[in-house]
């Protein structure tokens, strides 16, 4: 993401470079505001999936492998997400494949004599 920088009192604005270095108070407060994010990111998966967060932060790396994103990139577009609706495709397609993924990844097998009263997801199916 790029940063711009304001020069005197003009209102013009000048990218920063990515060879520039950010001064170094500068830099714990970012690393400090992105973990802000990926947390909050990670609860939104937490409550999506119902994982614990371990499982959450999984499924958020999965995605930004999956999507050859940045984590916090992928953090930051969760988080706009649940506020805007709007999600790439692509995302919610890496999304909903790492949580169905997760889930299968950590499925508690049913009792054996029980295997015709679950669903495909491991829950009790109410029998009439």
């Amino acid at each position: 993401m790029s940063q711009l920088l304001t020069h005197g009192h003009s209102e013009q604005s000048t990218p920063r470079t990515g060879n520039e270095q950010m001064p170094q108070a500068a830099q714990p407060q970012r690393d400090g505001a992105r973990q802000a994010v990926v947390e909050h990111a990670t609860g939104v998966v937490m409550a999506l999936g119902r994982f614990e967060p371990g499982q959450a932060g999984t499924v958020l790396s999965e995605v930004a492998d999956r999507t050859a994103l940045e984590l916090g990139r992928v953090a930051e577009l969760l988080i706009a997400w649940v506020t805007t609706g709007e999600l790439n495709l692509g995302l919610r397609i890496a999304l909903e494949e790492a949580i169905r993924d997760q889930r299968r990844a950590h499925r508690v097998p049913a009792p054996a004599g029980d295997a015709k009263f679950r669903d495909g997801e491991g829950r009790a199916v109410p029998q009439a």
